[in-house]
């Protein structure tokens, strides 16, 4: 899409949403929305909790972080032993 027609779109869109009187567009559109914000993503109940869980750990200092490098070298001396197992 163009430019100019992109922008012209978008204010078609705008003076028809400024008129709808229809709750269920409104609530589709705002699921669209939020759909882009959150670029698709949708956590389950269990996965945000899993995460405020390890954010909780992290933050009292029961459990630590790695920087990339850790990880990296982790990854690196794990692929290291398998490829010795393999041998």
């Amino acid at each position: 899409m163009q430019p100019v027609q992109l922008q012209k779109d978008k204010l078609e869109l705008i003076e028809w949403i400024t008129q709808l009187e229809d709750s269920t567009v409104i609530e589709k559109l705002i699921a669209i929305m939020e759909e882009e914000v959150n670029y698709g993503y949708k956590l389950s109940d269990e996965q945000k909790l899993m995460l405020e869980e390890g954010a909780a750990k992290y933050d009292s200092g029961e459990e630590r972080g790695y920087t990339w490098e850790e990880i990296k070298n982790n990854a690196a001396e794990l692929k290291k032993l398998i490829n010795e197992k393999k041998a």
